[in-house]
C-alpha cells in the first residue's frame, strides 16, 4: 500500500488502487463495460459513445475521491468509542499533565459506508452509481498512550486491514494489508477523543482528526 507522499497517512484509495488515476480508470472500465451493471448499460445507451465516456470518465473521478477515506481517521474514531478510552479519556482531562496506558485485546473495528454519484447530462440525470465500501481492522495488542483527553501515543500493535470495493452491489475489489501500528500516527497534540464541547473552551486547537476522516457511515467496535 502507498500513501500520496511524505507525511501523509494511507487510505482506503491507496490501499484499494494505489493511485487516484489507476481508481479513475479502473472504475471507469466499470462503468463502461459491457458486463457491468445492466441497468446502468439501459440508462446510458441513448448517449452517444463520446458522451458516455466524458461521463464515465467525470463519475469514477468523483467515485475515486470518496473513497479518500482516512484508515488512521477511521481507527480513532472506532477506539474513541470504546469505554475504556472513553474512561481514560475523561479522567485525563480532568487531571491536567496525568497519562494513561490502555491496553486492549484483539478487538475489530468496522466502517461501512454507501455514497452514491449521479451522472447528468445537460442538466439531466441519466444514472444513479451506487458504491459500497467497507473496511474491517483487525488489532491486536494495542498499547494507546492518552493524556489531556487525547490519543497522544500508540505504543505497541498491529493490524490487519480488509477493504471491500462494491459498485451497483457487485463487489469489484477486495484488498488486504498489514498495519505496524507505533510510528504510524502523526500524533503532534494528539486526537481528541471526547466531544467538542467536553474540552475547555480556551482551547482554539482545530479538529485533529486526520484529513479524510468520513462524516458520515457506520462504525462497529467489536471484541
Amino acid at each position: 500500500m502507498t500513501t500520496a507522499g511524505t507525511g501523509s497517512t494511507p487510505t482506503a484509495l491507496d490501499l484499494l488502487f494505489g493511485t487516484d488515476e489507476e481508481a479513475a480508470k479502473a472504475l471507469a472500465n466499470e462503468i463502461l463495460s459491457p458486463g457491468g451493471d445492466q441497468s446502468l448499460s439501459r440508462a446510458m445507451a441513448h448517449l452517444s459513445a463520446a458522451t458516455r465516456h466524458a461521463a464515465a470518465q467525470e463519475a469514477a473521478t468523483t467515485m475515486a475521491a470518496l473513497l479518500k477515506v482516512d484508515l488512521i481517521g477511521v481507527l480513532v474514531r472506532g477506539w474513541s468509542e470504546h469505554r475504556n478510552i472513553i474512561g481514560a479519556a475523561r479522567r485525563t482531562l480532568a487531571a491536567p499533565g496525568s497519562t494513561e496506558l490502555v491496553s486492549m485485546s484483539s478487538h475489530e473495528v468496522k466502517l461501512d459506508q454507501r455514497p452514491s454519484v449521479s451522472v447528468l447530462v445537460d442538466g439531466q440525470q441519466v444514472a444513479t452509481l451506487q458504491l459500497g465500501l467497507s473496511i474491517v481492522f483487525d488489532v491486536n495488542a494495542v498499547l494507546l498512550g492518552i493524556s489531556g483527553g487525547r490519543l497522544v501515543a500508540v505504543r505497541s500493535g498491529r493490524c490487519e486491514i480488509t477493504a471491500t470495493l462494491a459498485v451497483q452491489g457487485t463487489d469489484l475489489l477486495v484488498r488486504h494489508s498489514h498495519l505496524e501500528l507505533p510510528g504510524l500516527f502523526a500524533l503532534r497534540r494528539g486526537f481528541r477523543l471526547l466531544p467538542v464541547d467536553a474540552y475547555p473552551a480556551r482551547e482554539d486547537v482545530p479538529d485533529e482528526l486526520p484529513a479524510g476522516e468520513p462524516t458520515e457511515g457506520g462504525y462497529a467496535d467489536t471484541g
